[in-house]
């Protein structure tokens, strides 16, 4: 199984929790990187490139062709915001082109969202609502409605 995980500090808190599996994670995030490249089963792949040490994210111009090459069974993500029509949104267009290209990519998503992000947007647009297969959120009523609407 590959899992590709975002640049989010809710990824990083996740990926701190993760077992040591035999499982393939892809991650642009140099915090997640460091903090899973301690388990010997888990078979790390950076996206490499430029560290944007603001974002703690690396920047690959060739991140799609890296992409073509790889299989995400799971993209999970964060992100700035999601407003009243569905739009995600992100705070930097870095990340948001890198999540943008992951949740088209991916055959599953996994949204991972607190209430705060609600009714909310950002400087860059990921995508939409409808592109991402499940939530998760402390705000159960919001995020059903979300799934459902």
């Amino acid at each position: 199984m590959v899992i590709a995980l975002d640049a989010s500090s809710t990824c990083w808190y996740l990926a701190r929790q993760l077992p040591d599996i035999n499982i393939q994670v892809f991650t642009n995030s140099h915090p997640i990187c460091h903090e899973l490249g301690k388990r010997e089963r888990i078979q790390l792949i950076s996206s490499g490139g430029t560290l944007e040490r603001k974002y703690g994210c690396y920047v690959n111009p060739s991140l799609i062709s890296q992409l073509k090459s790889l299989e995400i069974d799971l993209f999970i993500f964060s992100c700035e915001g999601i407003d009243s029509s569905g739009a995600l949104w992100d705070s930097n267009a870095i990340n948001a082109d890198y999540k943008s290209m992951l949740l088209k990519r991916a055959a599953q998503s996994l949204l991972l969202i607190d209430k705060s992000k609600f009714n909310r947007s950002g400087e860059a647009r990921i995508g939409h609502l409808d592109e991402v297969t499940h939530i998760i959120s402390d705000e159960r009523q919001v995020a059903t409605s979300l799934v459902t609407a």
